[in-house]
C-alpha cells in the first residue's frame, strides 16, 4: 500500500492494493491520474462568464451525445488560430483536460463538458451559468465505464469485470460513487438554470429533447431544423462520423494499438450480458438504498 507521503504530484497517479489502476485521490474521491489536488483547485477557481453552459454527467452517461446536440444546435466556434484536434472536445471542450487559460479564447457563449460533482464546479454568484445534466441507468453506466477503463492508457489497467464491479459498487472508480454524483445534481433539479435529463428518455424521444435543449439555451429551432439535429445526433449517425466521437483523439488517450470504438453500443440493457445473479442482487440492493424515496428512478431495458 502506498502511503500519503509517497504519492506522486506529477499527475502520473499511483496504484494501491485497494485500487489497482493508476489514479489520484482528492478529497476522498478517486480521479484519473492527471487530476491532482492542484488541478482540481485550479478548476474550482475558473472564471465563469454569464453566458457559460456546462454539459455535465457522470462518466459514460451520454456527455458526448449531448455535446454533439449542442454543436448541431448552437454551432459553437473554436478560439482563433486553434484547431479542433488540439483540444479534446474541440468546440465543446472537456473541462478537466483543457488548460483553463485556453478557455479564455473561446467566444461566448462557451459550451463546456465536465464530469465534476456539483460541489466541485466553479461558481460566481454574479453569473447565472446554465447546466445541462444527463443521467443514465447505473447498470449500463457500469458496463460502459468498464470497457472505457480497460483501454485508457494513463490508468494502466486491463482487469476483469469481476474486479471492476467491486470498484464501481464501492465508489472506487474515477469521479467516485455514481450515486453520490447524480444525487448531488438531482438535489438542484428545480433550479431554473439546470436542465436534468435521462439518457433512456432521450433514446425514446430524441426530437422532443432536442427542442427542450434548444429552448433552454435560448435557441429557436424550426420543426424541420429540430428534426435535422435529431437525425444528425442519432447513435448510428454519430458512430459513422469520425468527427463526432473521441476516437479522433485515439493517440492521446487509448493504449497503443487499441481498436476500441468510443461509440461502442449506445443501447439500453447491455448490462444483462455482464452481471451475474449475485452481482445484480448486490447492485440492486445498493440502488434501492441510495435512490429509494429520492424521486429518481431508471428504466433498465429498452
Amino acid at each position: 500500500m502506498i502511503n500519503a507521503g509517497s504519492m506522486p504530484e506529477t499527475g502520473l497517479g499511483y496504484k494501491t492494493e485497494e485500487v489497482k489502476f493508476r489514479h489520484s485521490r482528492v478529497n476522498g474521491l478517486v480521479f484519473l491520474p492527471y487530476m491532482t489536488e492542484q488541478r482540481i483547485d485550479d478548476l474550482a477557481k475558473f472564471q465563469t462568464r454569464p453566458e457559460d453552459v456546462f454539459i455535465v454527467s457522470y462518466p459514460k452517461s451520454g456527455t458526448t451525445w449531448l455535446a454533439q446536440i449542442i454543436r448541431e444546435i448552437a454551432k459553437p466556434a473554436m478560439p482563433e488560430g486553434v484547431s479542433e484536434e488540439q483540444i479534446i472536445g474541440g468546440t465543446v471542450p472537456f473541462f478537466e483536460s483543457v488548460n483553463p487559460a485556453h478557455l479564455e479564447g473561446y467566444p461566448s457563449p462557451r459550451y463546456i463538458c465536465t464530469h465534476l460533482p456539483y460541489a466541485m464546479m466553479p461558481r460566481d454568484s454574479q453569473h447565472k451559468v446554465k447546466y445541462l445534466f444527463v443521467a443514465r441507468n447505473p447498470r449500463d453506466v457500469a458496463v460502459s465505464f468498464f470497457h472505457w477503463m480497460r483501454v485508457l492508457d494513463k490508468i494502466d489497467w486491463d482487469g476483469s469485470w469481476d474486479e471492476y464491479i467491486g470498484y464501481f459498487i464501492n465508489g472506487n472508480v474515477p469521479y467516485g460513487s455514481y450515486f453520490d454524483h447524480i444525487l448531488g445534481w438531482w438535489e438542484h433539479k428545480e433550479d431554473e438554470h439546470l436542465l436534468f435529463m435521462k439518457y433512456e428518455d432521450m433514446k425514446k424521444d430524441l426530437l422532443s429533447h432536442v427542442k427542450k435543449i434548444a429552448g433552454f439555451i435560448g435557441q429557436n429551432l424550426s420543426s424541420q431544423e429540430a428534426e435535422r439535429v435529431a437525425e444528425a445526433c442519432s447513435f448510428s449517425s454519430m458512430k459513422a462520423d469520425p468527427k463526432t466521437n473521441y476516437d479522433r483523439y485515439r493517440d492521446k488517450i487509448y493504449k497503443k494499438g487499441s481498436t476500441f470504438s468510443f461509440m461502442r453500443k449506445g443501447v439500453v440493457g447491455d448490462w444483462k450480458n455482464y452481471f451475474s445473479d449475485e452481482q445484480l442482487a448486490e447492485f440492486d440492493k445498493l440502488y434501492a438504498s441510495r435512490l429509494e424515496g429520492t424521486g429518481i428512478d431508471f428504466e433498465f431495458l429498452s
